[in-house]
């Protein structure tokens, strides 16, 4: 179960020579700084490894725990979010992100209906918040209700100039595989912080599903430029290099189509 994969994650760590900045003497606060660098530049397993030491030294952090939810959610481990959310809310029973990005781990595993009643249940509690709006717009495109653009709205103007919550919106409509806006948000994303790797990253895959194959490779020597020997970015560059007319036609029609 849940408890699991975290000595999973311990295991690991003692087979291999560590990934993650070491946090000895460092505290809670220095604890959570380098996770949020982790999640940051996309390093969500390490950003997992992190949050959950933080809780080890602190267990009424709250914001560490709405971030190791929402890492369980970016790894993919939607049953274990939902547990872990659940854990959390014996500590912070009002506490309305963890609410939502509860509901981001049930949308994900499938159940949208129970996440649309959290998603709800999140907005009617007091306070504001991105997160909320945000797990109610993906909810909403996974339903394919168009009320999704005006949540994701509403999450951008409660931190306007917050390019993570522009980041989340453009990997939302990844997910859904509506490439255009995503790259939109991923451009606004970037606006805002120009070295951030993981959304040129997250940009590049977007600009080759769409055929526009010059500008992910622009994006990608940027990811390069910024961290020389990305083995990703270099990969991918690569691969790049390697397609060819038949990736442009294809990116042309989904452009056509609006995806």
């Amino acid at each position: 179960m849940s408890e699991g994969r975290f000595r999973r994650l311990e295991l690991e760590a003692r087979k291999k020579p560590p990934t993650v900045p070491q946090t000895e003497d460092v505290g809670p606060e220095g604890c959570f700084r380098r996770a949020e660098g982790e999640y940051r530049e996309g390093n969500f397993e390490n950003a997992l490894r992190l949050y959950s030491r933080t809780l080890e030294m602190d267990r009424l952090m709250v914001e560490a725990w709405r971030r190791q939810v929402l890492m369980l959610v970016e790894v993919g481990e939607y049953d274990e979010a939902a547990l872990w959310a659940d854990k959390a809310l014996e500590v912070f029973p009002d506490d309305p992100e963890l609410v939502a990005v509860k509901a981001m781990a049930q949308c994900r595993a499938g159940d949208s209906t129970g996440a649309l009643l959290l998603a709800d249940r999140a907005l009617r509690m007091p306070g504001t918040s991105p997160l909320r709006w945000l797990a109610r717009g993906e909810v909403f495109l996974a339903r394919r209700d168009g009320n999704h653009d005006y949540c994701f709205r509403m999450a951008a103007g409660e931190c306007p100039g917050d390019w993570l919550v522009e980041m989340q919106i453009g990997r939302a409509y990844s997910r859904h595989g509506l490439l255009s806006p995503a790259l939109e948000h991923f451009r606004r994303a970037l606006d805002l912080e120009p070295t951030a790797v993981y959304v040129l990253l997250e940009a590049a895959r977007c600009e080759q599903q769409l055929g526009l194959g010059w500008r992910a490779k622009r994006s990608l020597e940027e990811v390069v430029r910024l961290r020389p020997g990305h083995l990703e970015a270099q990969r991918e560059l690569t691969a790049l290099r390697a397609g060819g007319f038949g990736r442009q036609v294809k990116g042309f029609f989904r452009r056509l189509l609006g995806r």
